[in-house]
């Protein structure tokens, strides 16, 4: 496949005339068009949905109430972001945050799918040594997925509690659980990232590389300096956004797009 600036030829305009005249288009690319489509709208739902504003203050130096709320190690910080309990601040974003945390269990599983598509296709042109590698990176994303679900059930048993002592139990654990979450999510990445280097020429691809790279990096120091994690998530955001414009968008109404 012949590429220009990283876009195959094929797509421009000829490939999109192509699809609307009757030629078949790549259905594993087109899939993966519609599914980072839904990912990006679902996630600006709930960007739209969750709190802006803390209710007193956030803690090590986060800008994000959410990320906030998932890194809450003492009673002092949750009430800080969402107010005490039996006030109306506390009534308002409690419900919100719990809203929130109900439409994600939902997201989880989209995002799952998402990186599951743009792992296996990473791999496509190296198809016997990844197939190796690939079920460890599946398990990455199991493990990712299961803590999320754990971290939001944490965080509803913190909204439910009506006392630092009640909190204390689910706090405890949501904080490492969070951590071993984005571990997992950006280490699976940071493995695509390897083949994306090391197997594509485009320089879409290359950059999703660095990217994907320095995400991880800022994810994983954000072990001793928490708020780093905040600042990984642009990094990771446009590793997808490049991921899912090369293998979904570029290559969907390309024929000449090799299939999976």
């Amino acid at each position: 496949m012949e590429f220009l600036l990283g876009v195959p030829k094929p797509f421009h305009f000829y490939g999109i005339s192509n699809v609307f005249m009757g030629e078949k288009s790549n259905f594993p690319e087109v899939w993966g068009l519609g599914l980072g489509l839904f990912l990006a709208l679902y996630a600006g739902f709930l960007n739209h949905i969750t709190p802006k504003e803390p209710a007193l203050d956030n803690h090590s130096g986060f800008e994000s109430t959410l990320l906030g709320l998932e890194m809450a190690e003492t009673p002092k910080q949750v009430q800080d972001l969402v107010g005490i309990p039996d006030t109306i601040d506390f009534f308002h974003l409690s419900a919100e945050y719990r809203k929130v945390h109900y439409f994600d269990f939902g997201f989880i599983f989209c995002y799952l799918a998402f990186l599951t598509y743009t792992g296996h296709y990473a791999g496509r042109k190296v198809r016997p040594i990844f197939l190796k590698i690939f079920m460890g990176m599946v398990l990455l994303l199991v493990i990712a997925g299961f803590a999320d679900l754990i971290e939001n059930i944490l965080i509803l048993n913190v909204l439910d509690a009506k006392t630092a002592e009640e909190m204390a139990p689910s706090l405890e654990y949501l904080k490492p659980t969070s951590q071993l979450k984005w571990f997992c999510l950006f280490g699976y990445v940071a493995i695509v990232s390897v083949y994306f280097w090391l197997y594509e020429k485009g320089w879409i691809l290359r950059t999703a590389s660095v990217l994907f790279f320095t995400g991880f990096f800022l994810q994983l120091f954000s072990i001793y300096k928490t708020n780093l994690l905040e600042l990984s998530f642009p990094f990771f955001a446009l590793g997808l956004t490049c991921s899912w414009f090369h293998y979904g968008f570029s290559l969907a109404f390309s024929s000449l797009s090799k299939k999976t």
